[in-house]
């Protein structure tokens, strides 16, 4: 017996649907001599046959189709937590900018105080010398500042928003997969029920919108990186 399953045309932003890249390859083996032929009247029994091949078919379709989908995610999981290091390492430099210079201001106040010091030993007039203008409570960012900071953080949050929906198609992938119990025909409608779900609530495409995200978010960095 030969199965083949076509090559649908339905793409995802670009992406090949996971139909097109999952199961494309010819099954071969003859489920007549690897499964007895059910007695009359009991072809659709809990044990018959159909449901037994349909669990065939359906094994080697899920593994390819899970195991692209896991070498993806378990990708996206590494580059987007390296990722996010480098992010957070330009974050803690460029936030400075948005707190006060307190080395400045000590240096300034030290100044002054030497000032002061040698107009007590001169005899000279304290009003004389020049207050400090400095504010330590008085920061402001430049405009430049601000969107280097905002392009950063933005870049920081789509990377850490990457990971955890990662982490959790990871989670229903595992779910998918997970071994069922009772009789072939069963376990036929319990697979049929996590595809429909797996289908309706379009997890393909949430994978398959994942690398733009990490991309979008590159592209940021990329952009405050240039300002920066």
């Amino acid at each position: 017996m030969s199965l083949r399953k076509e090559k649908p045309p339905s793409s995802v932003l670009g992406l090949a649907s996971h139909h097109s890249a999952m199961y494309s390859e010819t099954h071969t083996y003859d489920y007549e001599k690897k499964y007895p032929s059910d007695p009359l009247g009991e072809e659709v029994k809990e044990n018959a046959r159909i449901w037994k091949v349909y669990l065939d078919e359906a094994e080697h379709y899920d593994d390819e189709m899970l195991g692209g989908f896991k070498d993806t995610i378990d990708s996206l999981l590494v580059f987007a937590a390296l990722f996010s290091g480098v992010v957070t390492t330009f974050v803690t430099v460029t936030i400075t900018a948005f707190q006060p210079n307190y080395s400045q201001i000590t240096a300034t106040l030290l100044v002054e105080q030497v000032q002061l010091l040698r107009a007590a030993g001169n005899l000279t007039a304290i009003n004389a010398i020049p207050s400090t203008t400095l504010n330590p409570d008085d920061a402001s960012p430049g405009t430049n500042n601000i969107w280097i900071n905002s392009l950063f953080f933005a870049s920081l949050s789509l990377a850490l928003a990457t990971a955890l929906l990662s982490v959790l198609v990871k989670q229903w992938l595992q779910a998918y997969s997970s071994i069922s119990f009772g009789n072939a025909k069963e376990k036929a409608l319990i697979r049929q029920y996590r595809i429909a779900g797996f289908e309706k609530w379009q997890v393909p495409e949430i994978i398959g919108t994942l690398p733009l995200i990490l991309h979008a978010s590159l592209a940021l960095f990329l952009i405050g990186l240039s300002l920066f």
